[in-house]
């Protein structure tokens, strides 16, 4: 799959646990358990869409809990997924991202 506008296919995984690039790169344990999704506005540090409001205006938006059978976000980890990468490596790696 080509990279460009990986920005805008947030959330990521096979059933969208991951509402962001940024938590992609973290190990399971540490990506949010509850996230919203639903919003267009794009979320420039993290890579990806707004998640952490539950309403903007008159819009709702969907509450995702990876607690739900079918839900959930865990596996895609360790060197091969770089969730052991150092903090500076995930940084300009998804700045690295951000120019497709």
């Amino acid at each position: 799959m080509p990279l460009d506008g990986i920005w805008l296919r947030a959330p990521y995984l096979h059933n969208g646990s991951v509402p962001n690039l940024r938590e992609l790169l973290e190990p399971s344990t540490a990506r949010s358990q509850t996230f919203f999704r639903g919003n267009d506005v794009y979320d420039p540090q993290n890579v990806g869409f707004v998640s952490n409001i539950a309403a903007q205006g008159d819009t709702q938006f969907f509450k995702f809990d990876t607690a739900t059978l079918g839900n959930g976000n865990q596996g895609h980890e360790g060197p091969e997924y770089g969730t052991n990468l150092s903090d500076a490596e995930k940084r300009a790696l998804i700045e690295y991202l951000k120019t497709f």
